[in-house]
């Protein structure tokens, strides 16, 4: 039997290194779209649960306000960020004084880590300017 022998200097172990590269790179990606960890925008508030579900109210008129929990609770109308906290959102309800005050529906979002005199400074700061106040909650499971 005749023996064959090569002339070329390299064993091939570069191809075999760039097919595991692009082995694990086609695993990473595998990987990366089945992932159910998609990123979330937006507020994530979870209000504590309720029996009571909220009346009609005059939509034209109502604003809601939402409360995250943390050292410095943060403050959102509707979406966007009250700059300032608990005086930037006395500086809103300011904002929104008008002739019949009790027709103004203010309906507060709040976490349920949110300490209780958070709550409580917004409730008397609403109710102080002669509008309604409402607390949200999640109906309970049947």
């Amino acid at each position: 039997m005749r023996r064959v022998r090569s002339k070329l200097s390299d064993s091939g172990m570069s191809v075999i290194a760039l097919a595991g590269v692009n082995l694990v790179l086609l695993l990473c990606i595998c990987v990366l779209l089945n992932s159910h960890r998609l990123p979330k925008y937006g507020l994530n508030v979870v209000p504590a649960e309720s029996h009571f579900l909220l009346s009609q109210y005059d939509r034209t008129q109502t604003h809601v306000i939402s409360i995250t929990p943390g050292e410095h609770p943060r403050y959102y109308l509707e979406g966007f960020e009250i700059k300032g906290g608990l005086s930037g959102v006395q500086a809103q309800l300011d904002k929104w004084r008008c002739e019949q005050p009790s027709r103004v529906t203010v309906i507060l979002v709040n976490d349920a880590a949110v300490p209780s005199g958070t709550v409580q400074a917004v409730v008397d700061s609403v109710l102080t300017r002669g509008f309604n106040c409402a607390l949200s909650g999640r109906p309970l499971p049947n």
